[in-house]
């Protein structure tokens, strides 16, 4: 039995559908990742979660018990939001034990709570500043150990990160893992950025957005950070998911087969780990590629597609090269480690693995892949 159940969740805002038809399970401990480009109603749901939001259709239960139309103080539910909500005029003592001085604790447990939640947290040094003396990453870490003090079933982070620089974000991104691997609590959180998402998820729930949600639900995927990454169930998700984002290029099935298929870019035949025996001979398909699974050869090569260098971004670890490839409008993009010796105007040829290609078809759908991967 799930510990966290969403069953059929619905809401409106007047005639517009911002979640259609939520089913998920969350099992106790882990730590679950809402993530989907803006206007995808993660923020939403994650509100109707904690009872910020009323529920319009479906059920919530929480370790078997309806806290569908229960208010928020009696869901057993913390909450650390993306603007910190702190009170200014108060210490991070007071700002972190305000909940249990009104839900009539005694000093004596307070105290007991107050310090180990700042022990875990790093926060035993500022617990007589206030928010205005301390940094954007002391600061969140006071909005999470006002959560930790209250103990509760679920905690619920929306977007905590969003404030704080890059370096800033990554430490603190680090510091939630291992807070959550301390505590084992079951963990929600929002977030547009998918490296937060990869990194910090024991499971992903990627949302639509758009028209997307009126015509295929709410959900696009839920899986492990792998699952997403290696099996995308459709277009959508493989786009979304990966950073330079996957390679797409409109193709045409050759020759459909349960193992291997052949598949036509432009004038190139190309072989495909993937099962396409319920599509025909000619059918329209997109090919997918991530760029880190594409190589550069400077001759012809099997599996390969003949373009141009276009364009070079050279980041020190690794370097983007952006090709066009003949016979197509979107330049596609590939990923090498280090400093390339490419230079742009270079005729070259984008070598795409067999067991690495992604197939999708007309419906957006993915064919699914026929080799073992992570995940």
């Amino acid at each position: 039995m799930a510990y966290l159940e969403l069953k059929g969740i619905e809401k409106f805002f007047g005639e517009h559908r911002a979640i259609k038809g939520i089913d998920l399970e969350i099992q106790p401990g882990e730590f679950i990742v809402f993530v989907g480009p803006s206007g995808c109603g993660k923020s939403t749901l994650l509100r109707l979660i904690a009872g910020l939001e009323h529920i319009d259709g479906g059920q919530l239960n929480l370790d078997g018990r309806d806290i569908t139309h229960l208010p928020s103080s009696k869901r057993d539910l913390a909450m650390v939001f993306q603007s910190y909500a702190l009170y200014p005029h108060m210490s991070v003592y007071e700002n972190m034990s305000f909940a249990l001085k009104l839900a009539g604790e005694s000093k004596k447990t307070i105290d007991e709570k107050v310090t180990r939640a700042a022990d875990i947290l790093n926060l035993t040094d500022y617990l007589e500043r206030t928010p205005g003396a301390l940094s954007g990453g002391q600061r969140q870490r006071v909005a999470i150990g006002r959560a930790i003090v209250r103990a509760p079933k679920v905690f619920l982070f929306d977007e905590p990160l969003s404030n704080l620089d890059a370096a800033l974000r990554g430490q603190t991104r680090v510091e939630i893992a291992q807070l959550h691997r301390d505590l084992g609590a079951t963990t929600i959180y929002v977030t547009h950025d998918q490296v937060e998402a990869m990194t910090l998820a024991d499971k992903i729930v990627l949302l639509h957005t758009g028209d997307r949600i009126t015509k295929h639900g709410s959900i696009a995927q839920v899986g492990s950070p792998l699952t997403l990454y290696h099996r995308p169930a459709s277009l959508f998700v493989a786009e979304f998911i990966g950073s330079p984002k996957m390679n797409i290029l409109p193709a045409t099935l050759a020759a459909p087969d349960a193992q291997r298929s052949a598949i036509t870019v432009g004038t190139s035949t190309l072989q495909a780990s993937v099962d396409t025996h319920t599509l025909s001979a000619g059918d329209a398909v997109h090919l997918g590629c991530r760029p880190e699974d594409m190589q550069l050869a400077t001759e012809p090569a099997p599996n390969s597609l003949p373009g141009t260098i276009s364009h070079i971004e050279k980041l020190g670890e690794a370097s983007l090269i952006y090709i066009d490839i003949s016979g197509h409008d979107n330049a596609i993009t590939v990923r090498v480690d280090g400093t390339t010796r490419e230079t742009v105007g270079q005729a070259v040829h984008v070598v795409l693995p067999e067991a690495l290609i992604h197939v999708f078809d007309s419906t957006e759908q993915a064919c699914h892949r026929t080799v073992d991967l992570p995940g």
